[in-house]
């Protein structure tokens, strides 16, 4: 293998502006010998180094990978603009961050696609690696090129860049797929080959390129179809039975500079029992599977000590649905508030619960509580599934102020199915409440901090059939919500329209997309996630140059057409997702005569 050590000392780390995300050298860095593995693998995460550094699943992979015999797990990151200038100007390949070898020169690069707006820094990295773009146009020494995470469920537009896809839960997949690896190399098998025999073998897995497309004249067109009788017409979403079979993070990697996350984060929950009718992760990763108290408190035990952090993160999808949270945070705050160690819960489910959380997660200090009301009235949250009341979130913040918290953040969608002027103007007065809450505690009014998105119909949901709003109505709202909060205490966020309508776009497309994301990355798109670089117009002219409608996309899907990702199998079957999508349609019909799709 290739290592370009030097190169990077010499002309990369000199000339950029943030050397330390370039450095590597982390604590708990533990990459196996790459030279003298049977088997290498780089986990790619197609962000900056801030970003991807602090994303839970691609560090599981990479302590799971270093721990198997005779197999070398480095990893690499997106470089920003910069350093790819600096990296194309002093012909300095893309390289593992621990080794310095190239990326090319390794057996299988894995890419986590978490979101959608991540997909140009795959091209970017693919392209200073030395890699084709296209799974077509790889040869025999170029890696196996594998995604997998949120992307990995609905892939089409992205099929044409990656040569394994692996929608669910990578742990299980990836060990096979080494295994494959291991013993085709052995027999000297060819890259084909092995492709081929890990998407017969290994389930779970998808090849792209030996399945077609269809193609439709307007809007997303249906699954793909296997070209061969031996692959399989549905892909299951791969499921692991336990989740104490994902390997304990004990000794997470702590970052040189600065990251998005600096505490340690223990996924005490893989799943969601609510079924929110929107929420593409609650009906994906199913069933819900739990970690044993005595487990995290261990994990949070040895990776305190392993890092030297002084925040613990109890990470899922609804943390306040952990059948024994409030036993959990006992013991955790019993055996470290005396070493200032706090907890927190970053994802909140409104309830009875609630009420008496903030207690308990206050041992240490006092930080802002984050709930997500998703929508501003009750009628449109029974319709949508979020199965919380006004009188509940208040009664959590009164009880929140009472503890001492300060600073509360809601979350909310606007674009619902059904959403009319009076339903965006309850999203101020709800957070007015939320404020007025704190009066009868201190007399003063509490600061609230309100986040908008623009809602995007997700597959493998009940919503996915629905249309996502066009651009007017979006700023439409932001222009109504900034006039109802002025000189009040509440604050509006707001997601960046033009960003939101993409995600739809990428999210509800079909492979026809892949010409359109790699003319927008020919055309300058770069790390589309970051307000700084983020440029609308690189994407529009993308999509005038392929002759994509893009807005065709967005539109309402009837309901018998087959959906572009129909072939990646989820939890619940169509007909289940239907008979959600009516009971959402009765209930806005029955509420307020219009449900606007």
């Amino acid at each position: 293998m290739e290592n370009v050590r030097e190169l990077v000392s010499r002309e990369l780390l000199p000339r950029v502006s943030r050397p330390g995300q370039y450095i590597s050298l982390e604590t708990n860095s533990r990459c196996a010998d790459v030279g003298s593995a049977e088997v290498t693998v780089a986990m790619a995460y197609p962000d900056a180094y801030s970003v991807g550094i602090s994303h839970l699943g691609s560090q599981v992979l990479y302590q799971m990978l270093n721990d198997m015999p005779g197999v070398a797990a480095d990893r690499a990151y997106c470089p920003f603009p910069d350093a790819e200038a600096v990296c194309r100007e002093y012909s300095i390949p893309l390289f593992g961050w621990e080794s310095r070898c190239r990326l090319r020169d390794f057996d299988v690069l894995g890419f986590s696609l978490a979101y959608e707006m991540c997909i140009t820094n795959v091209l970017t990295m693919l392209d200073l690696a030395g890699i084709p773009l296209r799974s077509a146009d790889r040869g025999e020494q170029d890696p196996i090129v594998v995604a997998g995470d949120a992307m990995a469920d609905a892939p089409e537009p992205v099929a044409e860049f990656f040569d394994l896809i692996v929608p669910g839960d990578g742990e299980g997949p990836m060990k096979e797929l080494v295994e494959v690896l291991r013993q085709r190399k052995r027999s000297r098998a060819g890259r084909e080959e092995t492709i081929l025999q890990a998407a017969r073998t290994v389930r779970s897995v998808y090849a792209p390129r030996y399945y077609q497309a269809p193609i439709a004249s307007g809007g997303p067109a249906g699954p793909a179809v296997p070209l061969r009788t031996d692959l399989p017409a549905l892909i299951e979403r791969a499921c692991l039975r336990r989740l104490s079979d994902s390997p304990a993070l004990i000794r997470p990697l702590v970052p040189l500079a600065e990251a998005v996350h600096d505490r340690v984060v223990i996924e005490i929950m893989r799943g969601c029992p609510n079924g929110c009718r929107f929420c593409q992760a609650g009906h994906t990763r199913l069933p819900v599977r739990f970690r044993g108290v005595e487990e995290i408190v261990a994990i949070a035990r040895a990776a305190l000590a392993a890092t030297g952090y002084r925040e613990i993160a109890l990470l899922s999808l609804s943390s306040s649905d952990y059948p024994a949270l409030e036993g959990l945070i006992e013991r955790l705050n019993a055996e470290f508030a005396a070493r200032r160690v706090s907890v927190s819960l970053p994802s909140l489910r409104v309830g009875q619960q609630l009420r008496v959380l903030p207690a308990l997660t206050s041992a240490v200090r006092k930080g802002g509580l984050t709930i997500a009301a998703e929508a501003g009235s009750d009628r449109l949250r029974e319709a949508i599934g979020k199965d919380i009341r006004e009188e509940d979130m208040i009664a959590g913040v009164r009880a929140a102020y009472q503890a001492g918290w300060q600073r509360v953040k809601v979350y909310f969608m606007a674009g619902l199915p059904g959403e009319t002027g009076a339903d965006i103007d309850a999203i101020y007065h709800l957070c007015r409440r939320l404020s007025d809450a704190r009066r009868e505690i201190d007399g003063q009014r509490g600061a609230i901090s309100a986040s908008v998105s623009w809602f995007v119909p997700k597959p493998h949901t009940p919503m996915q059939w629905c249309a996502m709003r066009d651009g007017e109505y979006f700023l439409g709202v932001r222009r109504r919500l900034r006039d109802l909060s002025r000189r009040s205490p509440v604050s509006f966020k707001f997601h960046r329209v033009e960003r939101s309508l993409l995600e739809g776009v990428l999210c509800r497309g079909d492979r026809r997309l892949s010409s359109a994301i790699e003319a927008a990355w020919r055309n300058g798109a770069r790390m589309d996630s970051w307000e700084e670089f983020f440029d609308y117009s690189k994407w529009t002219a993308a999509f005038e140059q392929t002759g994509i409608d893009w807005a065709s996309y967005l539109l309402p899907i009837p309901l018998d057409r087959p959906l572009p990702w129909a072939h990646i199998a989820g939890p619940h079957g169509e007909e289940s997702l239907r008979r959600e999508y009516e009971k959402m349609a009765s209930l806005l019909e029955t509420r307020s005569g219009d449900p606007s799709f």
